[in-house]
């Protein structure tokens, strides 16, 4: 900012600088001859007009001051004024924070306690009943630094203007970088439904800021994790594991139930360590205690069969961070140039469990970037050779890669960026549709791969590779910075057949009637992803088209509509099968539900198209798909409320359009939907009371100290850049 003042200080000087004298005598100056200055000059005395030699005289004026440049400088002292003020305030904050940390969570309560009867008293002038059956009991304390809390109270309704000002709601599309997160999927609606955004602000001006309710970055999830204690350096990692007991039960729950859509790791070699993981007097290896940490923070978010599985994730949900933060740091000591293939499947289990717990949202992209970096250096981007690799060892790397790929792919569709999978050549075959129990590492050959129609625990993965280049071909047109122009309609179209065909090849694997599999969920859930896949390139094609007024377009209203609500039914049927936790891997719900909201207001009112025809059964559909997203919000310790709070908003303002509600009693509405969530959140905390184990730096311990296990069932000592063999007896 200062180089630009004194940019615009200096033009200023030049516009305002006096005009050059002129020395030469007028006669010299017509004639372009020099003159010696003197009056009168010898030209003029030897031409004989001596008389007739004068020169001009400048009248010197005062300069004026420079509007521009007095105006810069009163700006310069008024901002130098208030940081001066800002630092006296913070100076008293510090001043009192102690004084007042024994009366903020008297303050909390009352707050929270008297939210309710503010609610019932603005809903009565806004003519909205409020349901009192959906009251739930309100909690005795609130600690606004536990991970997941939803709102900021304050002492009174009155607030200090400097604090408003500086928690003010500010537009996204206002204060967002321009040159990434902008471009994500779901940001773009703030541009494309102009009206949401001040719809979300009126509510909270006029509903939450009575209360002090605030939509901060939650900063508990980094200040846990930048804490360190050096009196607990010697804890190691098994201090972070809960009980025999519930750690069982939570890895039994990823291997069943989420380890199908990603095969990360060989599931009979993992059950035979993880068997003598356990033994007592044994040492255990650092990597597969870090492989266990990273297994189970994925299942502390997910949704499982039997009520005491369940009740174990809520238990230790908010140990998620923790775990999460321990496997980081164990995976930044590890070598640069030794990585073992351990290291990409906790670096992939890693990065879901992140997905799942809503941790470092906006560095999904770099992440999974970063690891596509890291294996096109450890040559994962190749086909094993057999020469090198054991046929076991080239059926896990070819997996890994199938993984890797799928989610810098999925990411690049979720944050409009390019990948450098754009960029690269990768003769890497697809996995086989096996079964784990098909090959071990003893297997001279991996056998012949299934056909498609039988469902197998990477079928998923098979029926994914099957599909890769169409995607990844209509990735790089939308998002590659030497590609990422409107494609013409016409490729749109051929592009969406394609699409529609891959989709019509997906195999049912007997999805109608699965009750007799000994995983009934598994082939309806692998079938659902693959349609999110395929469908979200799709919405991704036709959104450019959505905004259009020219009606050779109305096709692509058709198409997302249709598309939008398919993906909404397919969350509802997943939800009724009791896995719609999974779906926390995508955003396609909210992608969907807010597609459907804009291109209904597309539609002029009054219309007879099918799409106004079928308006309130959008809006009942949407509505049915809010409480997923409140299950999102309430199992992920680390989530915010904007995503739940836009799409609620968003269906309000289709309400209003449609003239279901006034707009006073949409903005209750979403007021008393926001505090039922805290209140459930604030329940939900009480169930997850874990001990919080050592709190350390993870790098003071490192895998130097623990002796080498005599064999290593898992191949921990797998090495990047030699023979995939595993490790000898010592």
């Amino acid at each position: 900012m200062t180089g630009i003042v004194m940019q615009r200080h200096s033009t200023g000087e030049r516009k305002s600088r006096r005009k050059r004298a002129r020395l030469s005598c007028i006669e010299c100056r017509k004639k372009k001859l020099s003159c010696d200055r003197n009056l009168p000059c010898q030209r003029c005395v030897r031409s004989g007009r001596p008389a007739q030699c004068s020169f001009e005289t400048v009248v010197e004026h005062p300069s004026a001051p420079n509007p521009s440049i007095q105006q810069q400088e009163q700006q310069i002292q008024d901002l130098k004024a208030e940081v001066s003020e800002l630092k006296a305030l913070l100076s008293k904050a510090r001043l009192t924070h102690d004084g007042e940390g024994d009366r903020g969570t008297s303050r909390a309560v009352h707050n929270a306690e008297n939210s309710q009867s503010f609610l019932n008293e603005r809903a009565q002038d806004a003519d909205t009943p409020i349901d009192s059956s959906r009251d739930v009991e309100h909690p005795h304390s609130i600690d606004n630094n536990q991970p997941g809390s939803a709102i900021f109270p304050v002492n009174t309704p009155a607030q200090d203007p400097t604090r408003v000002a500086a928690t003010e709601l500010l537009d996204p599309s206002a204060r967002s970088p321009q040159g990434y997160y902008s471009r994500h999927t779901l940001f773009q609606f703030f541009r494309e439904v102009r009206e949401l955004f001040p719809f979300i602000r009126e509510t909270a001006n006029e509903w939450l800021d009575p209360w002090g309710v605030r939509f901060p970055k939650n900063k508990s999830a980094k200040s846990n994790k930048n804490k360190t204690s050096v009196s607990q350096a010697h804890a190691t990692l098994e201090d972070f594991l809960p009980a025999k007991d519930d750690t069982d039960a939570l890895v039994s729950f990823y291997l069943d139930g989420i380890e199908p859509l990603h095969r990360i790791v060989h599931i009979p070699t993992f059950r035979r360590e993880y068997a003598e993981f356990w033994v007592p007097q044994r040492d255990r290896h650092p990597a597969m205690t870090t492989l266990v940490l990273a297994m189970i923070s994925i299942s502390t978010c997910s949704t499982a069969d039997s009520a005491d599985t369940t009740s174990i994730a809520i238990k230790y949900r908010a140990m998620s961070q923790q775990w999460i933060s321990a496997c980081e740091e164990w995976l930044k000591e590890q070598s640069l140039k030794h990585r073992k293939l351990v290291y990409y499947q906790i670096s992939c289990l890693v990065y879901i469990a992140k997905r799942m717990n809503m941790i470092d949202k906006k560095r999904w992209w770099k992440e999974t970037s970063s690891l596509i970096q890291d294996a096109i250096i450890d040559g994962l981007h190749c086909d094993p050779s057999s020469t090198t690799n054991t046929p076991y060892t080239r059926e896990i790397k070819r997996r890994i890669w199938a993984v890797l790929r799928e989610l810098d792919l999925q990411n690049s569709f979720e944050c409009g960026l390019p990948t450098l999978l754009h960029n690269i050549d990768s003769d890497v075959a697809p996995p086989g549709n096996l079964d784990d129990d098909d090959f071990s590492q003893t297997s001279k050959e991996i056998p012949v791969s299934k056909p498609v129609s039988n469902y197998t625990f990477s079928s998923y993965q098979v029926q994914s590779s099957r599909s890769w280049s169409l995607r990844l071909e209509i990735s790089q047109h939308l998002f590659s910075g030497r590609l990422s122009k409107i494609l013409c309609y016409d490729d749109v179209l051929r592009y969406t057949h394609e699409i529609t065909q891959a989709i019509d090849t997906i195999p049912s694997w007997g999805t109608q009637d699965a009750r007799g599999q000994d995983h009934p969920r598994l082939p309806t859930l692998s079938h659902a992803f693959l349609l999110f896949q395929l469908k979200a390139c799709i919405l991704a094609l036709h959104r450019p088209y959505l905004h259009r007024g020219d009606g050779k377009f109305w096709l692509s209203e058709t198409v997302c509509y249709h598309t939008s609500r398919d993906i909404l039914l397919l969350n509802t049927k997943l939800a009724s099968l009791g896995s719609q936790s999974l779906t926390f891997l995508r955003e396609d719900l909210l992608l969907a539900s807010l597609n459907l909201v804009r291109i209904t207001m597309l539609q002029p009112k009054g219309s007879t198209g099918v799409i106004m025809a079928n308006s309130q059964y959008t809006i009942d559909l949407l509505e049915e798909c809010v409480p997923f997203m409140e299950d999102m919000h309430l199992r992920c310790c680390h989530s915010e409320l904007w995503c739940f709070i836009t799409m609620y908003a968003a269906i309000m303002l289709l309400k209003i359009y449609l003239g279901k509600e006034s707009r006073e009693q949409a903005k209750a509405s979403c007021a008393r939907r926001f505090f039922d969530l805290h209140h459930k959140q604030i329940e939900r905390q009480k169930m997850s009371s874990p001990d919080q184990g050592p709190d350390f730096l993870v790098s003071d311990w490192l895998d130097s100290n623990y002796p080498e296990l005599s064999i290593d069932y898992f191949d921990f000592g797998i090495n990047m850049d030699g023979p995939w063999d595993t490790w000898e007896p010592l």
